[in-house]
């Protein structure tokens, strides 16, 4: 699916729309939870916090009318998240809930940051086709050797051809795991 950046608006647009519109409004955030975690695209430890924000289009006539919106941002990611995850969340939150009051949401619920930000995690984290072609090797090699049998092989092909190897992380999995294979039946050989 091609993304245009143009049909996504900023949150400080829709922040802006939402204080001209809404005089008796108000916007609340709660951080809900900060948990340390292994990130799964990269293998990293990192903190993953996660915001809830609360729009009340008007506090004082309506105010059991709001909306919601929920965000989670990792501190391992990104230029913006390395220093400043926290905030960042807590901004993408108040984005949803915003769009889920219909601000800014012509086209779609995410935020032009949101899209942003996806589409640099997805090149960031997915693996290069050299990666790739590299633990099809290995694979190849520790069947041949019969380190690993014809069932366990044809599994690695299964999950392959079903995209299982998505990330940076799973494939650096595979990798370490045939190479120790591969080394340990080298070692054996020397020491026989």
């Amino acid at each position: 699916m091609a993304f245009n950046l143009n049909d996504y608006a900023l949150i400080k647009d829709r922040i802006k729309e939402f204080h001209d519109n809404f005089q008796n409004g108000m916007i609340e955030t709660e951080l809900i939870a900060v948990e340390t975690i292994i990130d799964t695209p990269t293998g990293e430890r990192c903190n993953e916090y996660r915001f809830q924000a609360k729009v009340t289009p008007n506090v004082l006539e309506t105010p059991e009318r709001y909306f919601t919106g929920t965000a989670a941002e990792r501190d391992n990611t990104g230029f913006v998240n390395k220093t400043s995850a926290l905030e960042n969340c807590e901004t993408s939150a108040v984005g949803r809930a915003l769009a889920n009051m219909g601000i800014g949401s012509d086209f779609a619920i995410a935020s032009k940051e949101e899209v942003e930000n996806a589409k640099a995690k997805q090149k960031t984290f997915a693996p290069k086709v050299a990666s790739l072609s590299e633990i099809d090797k290995l694979a190849k090699e520790c069947s041949k050797a019969e380190l690993i049998n014809e069932a366990q092989y044809l599994a690695f092909l299964k999950k392959r051809e079903a995209g299982f190897y998505d990330t940076v992380a799973r494939v650096q999995t595979a990798k370490r795991g045939f190479e120790g294979k591969l080394e340990e039946a080298s070692n054996e050989k020397k020491d026989a």
